[in-house]
Formats: structure tokens, sequence, C-alpha cells
């Protein structure tokens, strides 16, 4: 116990050895290389601790020790304190043996046992989830009396709300003791292994690789990427397997223009290439020209943003279940851009008039341009399934759909500017210096996503009205950067 808390290795530390001891070396010695969080990461970690604070009433009445303690070391003595007092319940018990810290997210005394949780705001148990439950095994196996079990915690996929929330089964449980006891030595070695990158003080020799992304995005992309920021960087091809790239990056060729384009490479890898090389963008203007034909003269963009809240809001959803709450019309009305919104109210579950007035909004309208329509196929799939009635009409504005990425994903258009990176946004980056989501409070799905939660959680009526007017801009632009572009190709595939 003489270890000071900045030497103790946590269960993020752990983990970030065992996908890459570089990058643990830089979260113990060198956090300020840390890149910045993210919104939409912040937005994933808030989700977690709402999902584990829910959790916590599966055995109410616990003591929650991060409520006070203000550092692992006071947390360790706390926990310790309601061990000795004989406390049933434990929320963040906090251990330290062999210099792992572990925070467990419920301890409870069945009267006979200690049995741990661990809370996750997911449907799946990854293997990530396992090892990270397996650590806090070793610590809790070696650090408490009667410890008999620890149990992954995850949301059950097949839970329907009915009224009001079943806790029990909202919530599924799986034992990880097998896998613990099977890997137990298994982590003793690798705190030594640990121990020893931190002792040598000197950075690993590790070189970028798949584990970069595998199984999470790295916190420090930013400094060990710096190499490959180069414009013509062999990492702005999208759409490719990465061990390809990989390969072609450690063999030489860590630009395109290094590139020998009379190897065995496919066919959308060289259109890239040539056009990061070239600078300029990749026009097949017959394939284009044919998909055209697909839009009809009178015709309109739409765009449509979902919530998927983890703990289901509305009767007769699930978690994660996907809810459209925002729909974006846009169409030339006196040669200018005109817009039909719809803001479901967060309240009820309003999603039988968010789809009349969808239907309502397109009829009009002989076709509907979208970009990548997996996410509106899928929600119209659904609300075809709760509204029979609605069938014919839904199936009517399914065929009037035009999915406008089809020239990307087909490779019949490119451009340097997208830096392997296929979405609208980075679409809206051929048509100027700035982007036009630059100047929005939401860029992405994911942050709407989070700000229509907000409106849930928000007392404020002006800051409710400003949160519905920023989703309604964000939608809207969408629809318009539909607009700049299905207008770019017709230009350019003039004859």
């Amino acid at each position: 116990m003489s270890s000071s808390s900045s030497s103790l290795i946590s269960k993020t530390a752990f983990l970030k050895y065992d996908q890459c001891p570089k990058a643990f070396f830089f979260y113990k010695k060198h956090p300020y290389l840390r890149d910045p969080v993210s919104k939409e990461k912040q937005f994933t970690f808030n989700r977690g601790h709402a999902v584990g604070k829910l959790a916590q009433q599966l055995f109410p009445g616990g003591i929650d020790v991060s409520a006070t303690a203000k550092s692992s070391r006071s947390a360790f003595e706390l926990t310790q304190q309601l061990l000795n007092e004989n406390a049933n319940t434990i929320y963040e018990a906090t251990f330290i043996f062999n210099d792992v810290l572990v925070m467990v997210d419920i301890l409870h005394y069945d009267g006979e046992n200690w049995m741990a949780y661990e809370v996750k705001s997911s449907l799946k148990v990854s293997d990530a989830y396992i090892k990270d439950a397996c650590l806090q095994y070793y610590v809790l196996k070696n650090s408490l009396g009667k410890f008999s079990d620890l149990f992954l915690v995850t949301l059950n996929a097949n839970y329907v709300l009915d009224k009001e929330i079943n806790l029990k089964q909202l919530f599924k449980k799986r034992s990880i003791k097998l896998n613990a006891e099977e890997n137990f030595e298994f982590f003793g070695i690798t705190v030594s292994k640990m121990n020893l990158v931190l002792e040598r003080n000197m950075i690993p020799d590790i070189p970028i690789g798949k584990q970069c992304f595998s199984p999470y995005s790295c916190d420090f992309l930013g400094t060990c990427w710096k190499n490959t920021e180069d414009p013509k960087s062999v990492f702005r091809i999208g759409k490719s397997d990465r061990e390809q790239l990989f390969n072609l990056y450690f063999s030489g060729a860590e630009t395109v223009d290094k590139m020998d384009m009379n190897t065995d490479l496919k066919p959308h890898i060289k259109i890239q290439a040539q056009s990061i090389l070239s600078g300029q963008p990749y026009f097949e203007k017959k394939e284009i020209k044919n998909f055209l034909k697909k839009i009809n003269s009178n015709y309109c963009f739409m765009d449509m943003e979902i919530w998927s809240p983890a703990i289901p809001k509305y009767d007769g959803t699930g978690p994660f279940e996907q809810i459209p709450f925002l729909f974006s019309i846009c169409y030339l009305n006196n040669g200018g851009p005109d817009f039909i919104n719809y803001l479901k109210p967060i309240d009820s579950d309003s999603r039988f008039d968010f789809l009349t007035a969808l239907l309502e909004a397109t009829k009009n309208f002989e076709s509907v341009i979208i970009f990548d329509k997996n996410l509106e196929q899928q929600v119209l799939a659904k609300l075809e399934n709760m509204f029979p009635e609605k069938k014919s009409e839904i199936e009517i504005l399914r065929g009037k759909l035009v999915d406008l990425s089809e020239p990307i994903q087909n490779f019949n258009f490119f451009h340097p500017k997208f830096n392997g990176n296929f979405s609208l946004k980075a679409v809206s980056e051929i048509f100027g210096e700035e982007s036009d989501y630059s100047g929005l409070e939401i860029t992405n799905g994911i942050i709407a996503m989070h700000k229509y939660q907000e409106l849930q959680e928000s007392e404020n009526i002006i800051n409710s009205e400003q949160i519905k007017q920023q989703l309604i801009a964000y939608c809207n632009i969408d629809t318009l950067t539909c607009m700049k572009f299905l207008e770019y190709l017709k230009e350019n595939t003039k004859d």
C-alpha cells in the first residue's frame, strides 16, 4: 500500500496496455498528449453513467463511495471502512492489489458471499468487456474474503417497456468466473510487464497499425499519426482494408505518389490515389448521367434524424430502439430553397404523427432524394410494421427514394477533399473553403441524438427552444448539402 495514486494501474490503463503498450506509456507518463475528448465520446460516457446509476437500483440502499471520496486512495480507505462496518451493498467499491486499482460498479453481500457487478450500457458482451471484468475479478479475489463471482451486466435486447421500467427484465447478467479463473495468472504477469515499461521510462518502439483502432480508437492518434498528415498520404484512401493500406505504407508508399499503379490494386483504390495525386475530382460521366435519369423533374430532398435511448422511454420500445424524431424536406421554390420540418415532441411517442407529417410533406413530389438510404429504409420498415394501415402510402414513398450517395459508393465520383470519409459532411467540403456545418452547434447525427435527449432533461424553456432550432438547422443543412451536390453533379457532367 506504499504506492502513490499516480503509480497505480487502473482498468483503463490496463486495457490501453493490452491494445498498445505505447498508448499505455503515454497515458501514464505523458497524459497531456491525449487527444481532446470529442462531443460524441463524452455523450457515450454520459450514457454509461446514466445506465450505471439506474442499475444500482437492482441493489437499492447501497453506499456510493465516489460521492464523498476525492481520490483513489481515499476511495480505497472508505471501502475498507465500509467493509469493516459490515455494509451489504457498496457502489464504486474501490480495491488495490499489486498496484492495480479497480472500482466496482456494484458490490453486494448476499448473506454468504460477495458478488460484484460491472455494468455496461450495451446490448452485447465484447472481448474488451470480458478482459476488463476479469481484471476486476483478479483484484477482488486477492483482496476480499468470501468473494464468489463477478457478473457483467448489460441491457437486454429483448426487453420491451410496459408502463414502468422493470429493472430485473431490463438488465441481464453473465458470470465471468470461468474466464477469470482460466486466465488468472495472465493478469499478474501482465501487470509485471506494465510496470517494467514504466520503469524503463522509454517510449515503446511500436509503429502505427491496426491496433490503433481495435478494440477502440486510440486517444493518442494525434501524436502517433503526425507523420501521416501529408495531403497525399496513403491513409487518405477510404473504403479500403486497413491492412492493405498499412502494407503500402510500410513498403515505402507512405504517399500516393510513391504507389506503383501497375500492381494488383483494386480499381477503387487506384481511382482515389490518382485523384488525390492530381488534386482533381474523378467523374465517370456516363454512369453519373444514368444515375441522374432516375430523378424526376419534380423532386425534393429529405433527411431524417433518429433517437436511440439506451433506457427505453416509450411503451412498446426496447433499449437502443431507433425512434425517428425529426425530418427536413428541402425543395426549390421560386428559384431558392424552401423547407418543411417536423420535430416530434419528446414527451410522447408520436411516431404516427411523424409518419403522417412525412407522408403529407412528400406526397406531391415524384422523387425524394436522400443521402445513404439505409437509415430511412429501416425507419420506414419499422413504421410500416407499427402502422399497417399506412402500408400502401409508405410503399409509394419508398418507391420515390433516390440515394444520392450512389455515385460515391460506386466510385463513379470521388473528390480528394473527402480525406477517406464518404459522409455527407465530407461532401460539403468540396463546395468551398468552409463547410456549411462549421458554424453549427450540431455537426452530426450522434450529437443531434444527444441534443434531443437534452430536451427530456431541460427545464428551461428558452434553452429547449434553442436546442430545437439547432436540431432543425442541422437537418436543413443536410438537405441543402444534398441540393448543392445534385447541382454539382449536373454541372460537371454536361456535354
